[in-house]
């Protein structure tokens, strides 16, 4: 049966979407057959959700980078202009920032650790850099509970993403004294697969991928998932469906056996 599922995949593109997949970090070689038999989805809804996927390797996340200092060019031409890691160290606004570093537009910038912050001059431009805002809840936290304590009154913040939702662009927008710059907006009849304003998946489908997503949740826990199917080359990001990166979490599967999703693209949770 493993190899009969092997061969359809390869004869729907199977080779195409690998090459695609390895682009991210974790994902295991020749792993899709695997992953689909958790599903109730068929081979064709599975190739459509794979295709689905938009991946954001280095090259791509340089590339939005160059373009949002193009588009900007005010805030990064500013005379006392600093650059830092939004969030916890070794997370995701650290590798973004290790990609800034890497542009040779920020060749002759300023970039600081946040145990520097509260030393930098007054009316200092300070850009934060992340991967993604999506519901902007927890962007929202962290700089009204952490990083307002470290800023002087006068300091001028902004957030700088590579991709965010409408939804989580108004909230820290508003909610916050940061200003967000963000790279590609994931607008909702693209995106976010589970709306009834996107149409890339049938009714029917989305059911199904709702419901599959639903089974990775635990009750009563907050939720980010926005059914978005985006994955950075070092992870997906947690407002992605669960199914793409929950790796061993555990699950009842159709017979009421328990058991562990294998993940797509895993990353800790």
């Amino acid at each position: 049966m493993e190899k009969i599922e092997s061969i359809i995949y390869k004869f729907l593109g199977g080779n195409k979407i690998e090459q695609k997949l390895i682009r991210c970090q974790s994902y295991r070689p020749n792993s899709v057959p695997k992953f689909k038999s958790q599903t109730n989805l068929n081979w064709l809804e599975t190739v459509k959700l794979l295709n689905s996927i938009e991946i954001f390797d280095a090259q791509r996340i340089r590339s939005v980078i160059h373009e949002i200092v193009e588009n900007n060019a005010e805030i990064f031409n500013a005379e006392n202009l600093f650059i830092t890691s939004f969030g916890s160290e070794g997370k995701s606004g650290g590798k973004i920032a290790y990609e800034i570093r890497h542009t040779k537009l920020f060749g002759n910038k300023k970039f600081v650790n946040s145990w520097e912050l509260s030393k930098l001059p007054e009316e200092s431009t300070i850009v934060f850099v992340e991967d993604l805002i999506g519901t902007g809840t927890q962007s929202t936290e962290y700089i009204l509970n952490k990083l307002n304590l470290l800023l002087n009154p006068s300091h001028k913040p902004y957030l700088l993403t590579i991709c965010a939702t409408s939804e989580g662009i108004e909230k820290v927008s508003t909610e916050t004294n940061f200003k967000v710059i963000n790279g590609i907006e994931l607008i909702e009849n693209e995106f976010q697969h589970y709306t009834e304003n996107c149409k890339t998946f049938s009714e029917k489908i989305k059911r199904k991928l709702i419901n599959l997503n639903n089974k990775l949740k635990k009750s009563g826990s907050l939720d980010y998932d926005r059914g978005l199917l985006v994955s950075f080359f070092y992870s997906p990001p947690n407002n992605s469906m669960p199914i793409l990166w929950k790796d061993g979490y555990p699950y009842k599967d159709k017979k009421g056996k328990d058991k562990k999703w294998f993940a797509l693209i895993p990353r800790e949770y």
